[in-house]
């Protein structure tokens, strides 16, 4: 057991002390963090669009036009960081009055947006039964106020038509604004206190977020450590490193010592990257209200117990080790990258085939075919890990754990030997070579 763990420890430092993997790992916060953050603070630095209203209309719409610009008046604050600029009313430029006519007031467009404050201007008319609108704006400034008051305007016709047809104005409003009262229920979730939508939506479907997210997590890092252990093999195997090692520690022991090495690199990888995901998911929730923060905390808490989480881990850690230990021992037989990637394209197309379930897995995780699959132990710790958001049956749950633990052990003991013997004679890898090495295991213990 030492010799495994100063095997792994040596093969870790080995990976973390380069400054390529250091670099490598902090590419991917920092394009992930400038995605998020700086088109933030081009919004936050977006200038106020200054809007004038000429109401050449003759039924005084001004005020509400007015109304819905001051609806977006910009932010103070913090609050502003997640909004555009926003939409501050100004007072018509000069040379612009609500008694002259469209075509003289569109002539002299041009010179009153030169002119300045307003960088547009709404000009509003009837035909009678239709409201128009015109909104002109100075170059490159187009579509941004239209943006955020469309509906606004909108609204003004929808109140124009109903006061035409003899309907109150408030009663218009009320029609306007009434929506249907939409509810989606399990029983689970109709037992359960009534919450915010947001902690509604973790506690039906964050089980199956999460175990989509590991899923996809033991399927990066199966692919990424396959990479790092066939080329770490096959570079102390030219440089007859392998050979050494062998005389000093037991198969076994640099085996399994590889594997966790990898795995402590890939969780030291993780590791900042779930501090930058933390820290980004922080920055979100800072912006909810108190109350949804702590009804958003309290599903998560009820969805996650202790035992889910252990769950998670065990398919994960072993998914991780059965597939990490095959490639590190097929690795020992291959004397190139080219011989490398020979093993890896089939492999990689038997692990794909879980993966391409996982969008019918998420609506429908009950899918007898679905279940069928995940008793089969190279696609357990992909699909488990969706399942158990189910609240499975233990017998089920015992059974695939039990499976892949079986079928792991198997790889270890057939991949001890492998490796020594790819390692040792060079030979290359074949159906029968490999069915002697197993047969030969058996036969000796």
């Amino acid at each position: 057991m030492n010799k495994t763990l100063l095997i792994a420890r040596r093969e870790y430092l080995a990976f973390v002390r380069t400054v390529g993997f250091w670099l490598s790992m902090l590419t991917l916060p920092l394009i992930i963090g400038g995605s998020i953050f700086i088109p933030l603070l081009m919004r936050h630095s977006a200038p106020v669009e200054t809007v004038a209203v000429l109401d050449l209309t003759g039924d005084h719409i001004e005020g509400a036009v007015v109304e819905a610009i001051r609806a977006h008046l910009p932010k103070p604050g913090a609050d502003r960081l997640l909004e555009s600029g926003g939409l501050q009313p100004v007072a018509l430029p000069a040379g612009l009055s609500p008694d002259m006519s469209l075509a003289a007031a569109e002539a002299r467009m041009p010179q009153a947006l030169a002119a300045g404050p307003a960088s547009t201007i709404i000009v509003a008319t009837d035909s009678g039964d239709k409201l128009h609108f015109r909104l002109w704006s100075v170059d490159g400034h187009k579509g941004r106020v239209e943006d955020q008051i469309l509906w606004d305007l909108h609204g003004l016709q929808y109140y124009k038509l109903a006061g035409m047809h003899g309907i109150d104005h408030g009663l218009a409003h009320d029609m306007r604004e009434s929506r249907a009262d939409i509810i989606s229920l399990t029983p689970a979730s109709a037992a359960g206190p009534k919450k915010d939508d947001l902690a509604a939506g973790v506690r039906e479907n964050g089980g199956k977020f999460i175990g989509i997210a590991i899923s996809y997590l033991t399927w990066i890092a199966i692919f990424s450590s396959s990479m790092i252990l066939l080329g770490s093999v096959i570079e102390e195997k030219a440089s007859k490193v392998l050979e050494v090692l062998l005389a000093s520690a037991s198969a076994e022991s640099l085996l399994i010592g590889k594997v966790l090495a990898v795995a402590a690199v890939l969780m030291t990888v993780w590791g900042l990257w779930g501090l930058t995901a933390f820290g980004l998911a922080s920055f979100g929730i800072s912006n909810l209200p108190p109350e949804t923060v702590r009804d958003v905390m309290g599903a998560l808490a009820a969805v996650f117990s202790p035992l889910h989480i252990i769950l998670l881990l065990a398919y994960f850690m072993g998914g991780y080790l059965m597939f990490g230990v095959f490639f590190a021992a097929i690795g020992a037989f291959c004397e190139t990258q080219k011989d490398a990637q020979a093993i890896i394209g089939p492999m990689t197309m038997i692990m794909m085939i879980p993966m391409i379930t996982m969008q019918v897995a998420f609506t429908s995780p009950d899918l007898p075919m679905l279940k069928y699959m995940s008793w089969f132990p190279l696609f357990t710790p992909f699909l488990m890990p969706l399942r158990l958001s189910q609240g499975l049956p233990w017998y089920e749950i015992a059974g695939t754990l039990a499976g892949m633990g079986v079928v792991g052990l198997i790889m270890i003991s057939v991949g001890r030997r492998a490796f020594k013997v790819g390692a040792l004679t060079g030979g290359k890898l074949s159906w029968g070579a490999l069915f002697r090495i197993a047969t030969q295991k058996s036969a000796n213990g």
